[in-house]
C-alpha cells in the first residue's frame, strides 16, 4: 500500500512538473500576437529570410526541457533577426483615395501585463516606423491587391505545436488582412483567447476538425469555407433521400432522390417535417449552426442542409404531416452524401409562375444552347435570369424588350461574368459610379486603402451615355442565395431610377474569395477585399434588403409557385 502511495505521488508530481514547464494560455495569447506582428512587420522576417514557422515550433519544443518567460522568448526572436540583413525595399503605394485604420489596433502592446518595457518599445517601434516591409508571407504575387498565402509551409504531422502554429497563422491572417474584422460580433482578441485551449486540448482528429470548423465560423463571413470540407466527419457521411425547403419552423420535402426508400417510408413531395429524431428543426439548427460560417441569419437557415438529416447511422426518424393535414411518423434510410452536389441549395428552385390564373414555365432548359433560357415574355412584361444570361445576347435581347412596361431581373442564381455589365448600357442614361472597395496596405498590415472602384479603374463607371434608356419599370429578385457577385450586381441595379427589390435579405458576403494555406495543405477561404456603396455603407453581413419583403409559403412551395416573380409582375401591372 505504501509503495502504491509513493507511485501515485511520483506520477502526480511528474505531471504537475510537466505542466509548469508548459506555457500558460495567457503566455500563448501574447506570443501569438507578437509572432504575428513580427511576421508581417519585422523587415528580415517579412522578407522571408527567416523560417518563422520554425522559430515558433522550436520555441514550443524547448519548453519541454526548460521553461522560459515570454520576454525571454521574444528576446530570442529578436536575436534571430539580428543575424540577417534586410533588403532595402522602395515603398510602392498604390493609387488610393484614403486609408482606413478601423481594423488597426496595437494598443495591446502598451496594455500588456506580461511584456517588459524593453519589448514593448521594440514592438511599438516596428509599428511606428514600418520600413523595408516585405510581402513574403502576405503578398508574393506581383501587384496583387489581396493577401496571398503561396509561401506558407504545410506539414505531414499534427501535434500540439502544429495545432498552435495553425491557430496563430489563421488568426493573424484575419487580424491583418480581413477587411471586415471590425464588423465581427465578438472581439477578435477574445476569439484567440478562447481557442488557444481548444486547439491545445483537441486530442482526436475529429475533435480537431470540430475546433477548426468552430473557429472558421467566428469569422462570420459566408465566403468562409474549407477547400476540403470537414462536414462529413462532423455531421456524418450519410444524408436524407430527399431535399427540403425550410419554412415556418419546419421543412417541406421538395424532391425525392431515392424513390424506393420513399415508397418504403411513405414519404412524398409536399410532406411537412416538424421533428427529426425527436428534435424540432429549430432545436437542430440551434445546436449545429455554430459550425456554419454565416454573415447573417438568412444564411444560417440556408446552410442547415449541411446537418439537418446528416449522420452516420443508417436510419433516422421524422414526424411530419401530409398536405391533407394527416400526421405521421416514419423511419427513413439515409443515402451517401456527395459533397457540394447532395443538395439543391443554389440557384432558382424548379418553380413555375402562376399569374392571372395561368401557369408559365420560365426555368426551361434549351437543348440547342445547352443551358437554361435566359428570358421569357408575357405581353408587356419580361423576365431575365442573370444566372443563365450571356453577354453576347444582351444587346439584341434588351432592344427586343424596349417596348415592355417592365422587366424583372432575377439575381437568385449565380453568374460572375463581367460582360453582364452591358445590361446597364440599356438601363442608364449616363455612366454611373456604383461602389468603392478597400484592399490591404501591405506596407502597414492592418490598414486598408480605399479605392474608388470595385472591379478596376476601367469599370469605375458602369453604363454609357444613352439618350433613350429603358423607361419601363425595373424589378430585381433577391433572396438568401443572392451572394457575392450577385450582390455586386444588386449594388449596380440600385443606381437604376425607381428600381424595386423584391424578396428577402441576401447572403451578405461581398469581395473576392481569398485563401489561407493551412498547415495540412488545406485552404481556408474568406472575403479578401472590402466592397462598399459610394457612401461607404457595407453590403457585408447586411446584404441587400428588399423594398418588398416576400418569402415562399407552405402552400407556394407545395404548388411550386414562385411568389417573388408573381409579386414582381403585379407591381409592374400596378404602374400607371
Amino acid at each position: 500500500m505504501r509503495n502504491l502511495i509513493i507511485f501515485i505521488f511520483l506520477i502526480t508530481t511528474t505531471f504537475a512538473f510537466s505542466q509548469i514547464k508548459k506555457l500558460s494560455n495567457k503566455d500563448l495569447f501574447t506570443l501569438g500576437k507578437v509572432w504575428g506582428e513580427m511576421k508581417y512587420y519585422q523587415p528580415v522576417i517579412s522578407q522571408g529570410k527567416i523560417d518563422w514557422d520554425a522559430a515558433l515550433l522550436n520555441t514550443l519544443e524547448k519548453q519541454k526541457s526548460k521553461k522560459k518567460s515570454v520576454d525571454e522568448i521574444i528576446n530570442e526572436w529578436f536575436a534571430l533577426t539580428e543575424k540577417q540583413t534586410a533588403d532595402n525595399i522602395e515603398s510602392d503605394v498604390p493609387k488610393h483615395d484614403s486609408i482606413t485604420s478601423r481594423n488597426y489596433d496595437f494598443s495591446w502592446i502598451k496594455k500588456s501585463k506580461i511584456l517588459n518595457n524593453i519589448n514593448k518599445t521594440r514592438l511599438s517601434q516596428l509599428i511606428k516606423t514600418p520600413v523595408n516591409i516585405g510581402n513574403y508571407y502576405s503578398n508574393p504575387e506581383f501587384k496583387s491587391n489581396r493577401y496571398n498565402s503561396a509561401n506558407e509551409k504545410s506539414y505531414n504531422i499534427s501535434n500540439e505545436k502544429i495545432k498552435l502554429l495553425e491557430l496563430f497563422r489563421l488568426w493573424n491572417v484575419i487580424e491583418y488582412f480581413y477587411p471586415y474584422k471590425y464588423l465581427l460580433d465578438n472581439s477578435w482578441d477574445n476569439i484567440l483567447k478562447k481557442y488557444i485551449p481548444l486547439f491545445r486540448n483537441s486530442k482526436s482528429h475529429l475533435d480537431y476538425e470540430k475546433v477548426l470548423t468552430l473557429f472558421s465560423a467566428k469569422i462570420q463571413d459566408t465566403h468562409v469555407e474549407f477547400s476540403k470540407t470537414y462536414n462529413y466527419d462532423i455531421f456524418g457521411k450519410l444524408t436524407a433521400p430527399f431535399t427540403v425547403q425550410i419554412i415556418d419552423n419546419g421543412a417541406i420535402i421538395t424532391k425525392i432522390k431515392d424513390k424506393k426508400i420513399a415508397e418504403e417510408s411513405n414519404i412524398e413531395v409536399g410532406d411537412f417535417i416538424t421533428k427529426i429524431n425527436g428534435k424540432t428543426i429549430q432545436q437542430i439548427i440551434s445546436e449545429n449552426s455554430k459550425y456554419i460560417p454565416a454573415s447573417n441569419k438568412s444564411v444560417v437557415i440556408r446552410e442547415a442542409y449541411n446537418y439537418l438529416f446528416s449522420g452516420n447511422k443508417k436510419q433516422f426518424t421524422i414526424e411530419a404531416e401530409k398536405e391533407n393535414g394527416k400526421k405521421y411518423r416514419s423511419k427513413i434510410s439515409r443515402v451517401t452524401r456527395i459533397f457540394r452536389n447532395e443538395w439543391d441549395k443554389d440557384g432558382i428552385p424548379d418553380y413555375h409562375l402562376h399569374y392571372k390564373n395561368k401557369d408559365y414555365e420560365y426555368s426551361v432548359f434549351d437543348t440547342n444552347l445547352g443551358r437554361l433560357k435566359s428570358s421569357f415574355r408575357i405581353g408587356n412584361k419580361a423576365y431575365i435570369d442573370f444566372s443563365s444570361l450571356v453577354p453576347k445576347e444582351i444587346d439584341s435581347l434588351m432592344v427586343s424588350l424596349k417596348d415592355t412596361k417592365g422587366i424583372v431581373f432575377d439575381l437568385r442564381g449565380y453568374n460572375d461574368d463581367g460582360g453582364l455589365l452591358k445590361v446597364f448600357n440599356h438601363l442608364f442614361a449616363s455612366p454611373q459610379f456604383f461602389g468603392i472597395k478597400t484592399q490591404p496596405d501591405f506596407g502597414n498590415p492592418g490598414k486598408f486603402y480605399f479605392v474608388d472602384n470595385i472591379i478596376d479603374e476601367k469599370y469605375k463607371f458602369v453604363g454609357e451615355n444613352n439618350p433613350s434608356p429603358y423607361n419601363g419599370k425595373v424589378i430585381v429578385l433577391i433572396n438568401e442565395n443572392t451572394q457575392s457577385a450577385e450582390e455586386m450586381w444588386g449594388m449596380v441595379f440600385k443606381k437604376v431610377p425607381n428600381v424595386i427589390f423584391v424578396g428577402s435579405q441576401t447572403a451578405g458576403a461581398d469581395g473576392n474569395k481569398t485563401a489561407i494555406k493551412m498547415t495540412n495543405g488545406n485552404e481556408l477561404k474568406f472575403s479578401g477585399l472590402g466592397i462598399y456603396y459610394p457612401d461607404g455603407k457595407e453590403t457585408q453581413r447586411i446584404g441587400i434588403k428588399p423594398d418588398v419583403f416576400i418569402k415562399p409559403t407552405k402552400e407556394s412551395i407545395r404548388k411550386k409557385e414562385d411568389l417573388l416573380l408573381a409579386k414582381a409582375f403585379e407591381l409592374i401591372d400596378a404602374e400607371k
